[in-house]
């Protein structure tokens, strides 16, 4: 945990959540420092970043702002996404031979209709479906290679950065949108076409999106 809590994005990231669920009960600095038994000085340094808090403050500042994201940091690094997401893609670009190839009918049907409900997801701007089926999707396909490691490697990737955007990102409170709907269409598209090529290319532009959002959010924590 020490490593990645030296991680200067990640402490960028805990200082702004920090600095926005004590603004949410408009409390000023000093009055998070008396109710958290620090100083001032203290909490300056922990939401700008130049320092991070111990295990101690953590808790102390989950309980007292009702926010239980602050006792603990990600178990990740933000700086190591763009590589993590590169590892990920070439692994599941790996496995599309091997999930394409013994799909039958009744798969495809199966397939058919998660696609039918992202579609309509994405209509209705239902973002939690539509991470729920997207994390269908790569699963199908990244269950299909033939490496253990490989597998969960990608797995515990693919759900740190789950929880990055699913939890993290909220609290950040950035003005950014982040679409990837018809990208995800295109995958499901040349899934049901058993186009092995159509299906990488997706991915390779899947890569492509993701590596644009986690840098656009890299830059947004700079600016702090």
């Amino acid at each position: 945990m020490d490593g990645l809590i030296q991680d200067k994005l990640t402490k960028l990231a805990y200082g702004r959540i920090l600095k926005n669920s004590r603004k949410n009960i408009i409390w000023s600095q000093d009055r998070l420092a008396q109710e958290c038994y620090t100083c001032r000085r203290t909490i300056v340094a922990i939401e700008t970043g130049e320092t991070p808090p111990n295990q101690a403050l953590r808790e102390i500042f989950a309980k007292t702002l009702s926010n239980p994201l602050l006792e603990h940091f990600p178990q990740y690094s933000i700086g190591q996404f763009c590589q993590r997401l590169k590892v990920r893609f070439k692994y599941e670009k790996e496995a599309i031979e091997y999930f394409l190839k013994p799909l039958k009918a009744k798969d495809l049907i199966s397939l058919q209709e998660v696609y039918l409900l992202y579609k309509l997801a994405s209509n209705d701007k239902d973002n939690q479906l539509m991470i729920v089926l997207d994390e269908y999707l790569h699963t199908r396909i990244m269950n299909a290679h033939p490496e253990e490691y490989a597998r969960r490697l990608v797995e515990r990737y693919r759900q740190d950065y789950m929880d990055f955007f699913k939890i993290w990102i909220p609290q950040l409170k950035f003005n950014m949108t982040i679409g990837q709907n018809a990208i995800h269409v295109e995958i499901f598209q040349a899934i049901l076409e058993l186009n092995q090529e159509k299906l990488s290319n997706a991915i390779d532009s899947h890569l492509s999106y993701s590596l644009n959002d986690v840098e656009q959010i890299i830059k947004l924590l700079k600016k702090e």
